[in-house]
């Protein structure tokens, strides 16, 4: 077994860098705003664009539920399958999609198949970063997520150019075709984790600690892992799942809304407003990356505490309707905290539940980012009062508090247990 694990261990990184660029295809999602338009065009015009904007919500919802929903069918899937059968679903959902003239037929091509596919490839490779590199599971996790959340800045604008050039047809059968080949092929270069590896790499770990000069750290006590259905019967799951469903919440309002915002309370036009939502989008990107290596090297639930808490200071200094400058930096720090959650929720769920069965759990807990997707631009849409989202923003404070509490609660349980 031994000998199994180290053949494992010398291409572990290039199976990480597959995994990254399949990440980077499934990002792919983050462009709807670019293709929406074309789309309603070719849809019969402005008279369907909120039923064609309804789409993008089937997909985000099917991404985040369909790990949670089809859980008991893909718990029998090893990655490279859910790679396969996800690519697939991808792929095709672009290919045919640039094919077809009914918003029926749009939901079920954009809003199932690229929505149902994402779910299937993104969550797993969360689960399987922490798995590859258990031994630097926050700065995995957060690479892959930044490589997912940030894809679509350099998608954005290639999508852009080839619908400009050549048309919808012609750039979702490109990108159809391209992401078939890609994620087909990084599903048989990848390869699972073997069974107990993460367990082997914790007890190197801990020799190499004994062995070090300095002295070595009392031992953590082992956390029981809890499947799918043991986990959301714990009450700790449901702590946690308030402290990222609602520190989600604020970021998702500031990300979805954000052209909105600054064009109705400073009165920018949409393309300045646009220089933003990238800077709102990258941020979100570099927040992934930078929080989730953060969780290697201080106390975790530290960092939760952190990013829970920096939204509330930042929606309610928003509350206030400051001036576009701060606004706009309250924006980006919430945008920079958004993406914090990403690149933790991964290590903290292996952390609370254990690692063996991370790849299902995380599937339920990204979950998260479905719910703060429906409260958080609805809330915004909900209590704007003529481009004033003041009333929304003091909502968004008032949930990134609760936020923060059930974070504390979550490090005080973990510190009782520790004892």
């Amino acid at each position: 077994m031994a000998q199994q694990y180290e053949a494992f261990e010398k291409k572990r990184i290039l199976y990480f860098i597959v995994g990254l660029i399949a990440s980077f295809m499934v990002g792919l999602g983050y462009t709807w705003s670019v293709v929406q338009t074309p789309i309603v065009q070719a849809m019969g015009g402005e008279s369907v664009t909120a039923t064609v904007a309804l789409c993008y919500t089937v997909t985000v919802l099917c991404s985040t539920m369909s790990p949670t929903i089809l859980g008991g069918f893909t718990k029998h899937l090893n990655i490279r399958q859910m790679i396969l059968l996800g690519g697939l679903l991808f792929g095709l959902g672009y290919l045919f999609c640039g094919h077809i003239h009914s918003l029926p037929l749009l939901f079920i091509t954009y809003g199932l198949g690229t929505g149902i596919g994402a779910g299937l490839i993104y969550p797993t490779l969360m689960g399987f970063s922490a798995s590859v590199l258990p031994d630097k599971t926050g700065i995995s996790s957060g690479l892959m997520s930044g490589i997912y959340g940030g894809a679509a800045i350099i998608w954005s604008p290639v999508l852009a150019n080839m619908i400009e050039s050549g048309g919808l047809t012609f750039t979702f059968n490109i990108i159809g075709i391209v992401c078939l080949v890609i994620l087909i092929a990084a599903s048989l270069i990848i390869q699972p984790v073997p069974e107990g590896y993460v367990e082997y790499k914790k007890s190197q770990m801990s020799v190499k600690s004994d062995t070090s000069g300095g002295q070595a750290a009392a031992p953590k006590p082992s956390v029981p892992d809890l499947t799918r259905g043991q986990m959301v019967k714990t009450s700790m799951f449901y702590v946690a799942a308030v402290a990222f469903a609602f520190g989600l919440t604020s970021g998702m309002m500031v990300i979805s809304q954000a052209s909105q915002i600054i064009q109705s309370g400073y009165g920018l036009t949409a393309t300045q407003a646009a220089v933003y939502v990238s800077l709102f989008s990258f941020m979100s990107m570099i927040g992934r990356i930078v929080w989730g290596a953060v969780t290697d090297h201080t106390d975790k639930y530290v960092t939760l505490c952190i990013i829970c808490a920096i939204p509330v200071l930042t929606m309610g200094f928003l509350a206030f309707s400051p001036g576009m400058i701060p606004a706009v930096i309250c924006m980006a720090l919430t945008a920079l905290c958004y993406g914090g959650f990403g690149g933790t929720i991964t290590p903290i769920t292996a952390d609370l539940f254990g690692s063996k069965y991370i790849t299902e759990n995380y599937g339920v807990m990204y979950l998260m980012f479905g719910i703060a997707g429906l409260l958080g631009p609805r809330i915004a849409v909900t209590l704007n009062n003529n481009g004033n989202y003041s009333r929304a923003f003091l909502v968004g404070c008032i949930l990134a508090v609760i936020s923060l509490i059930a974070a504390f609660l979550v490090r005080k349980k973990v510190k009782s247990f520790m004892k």
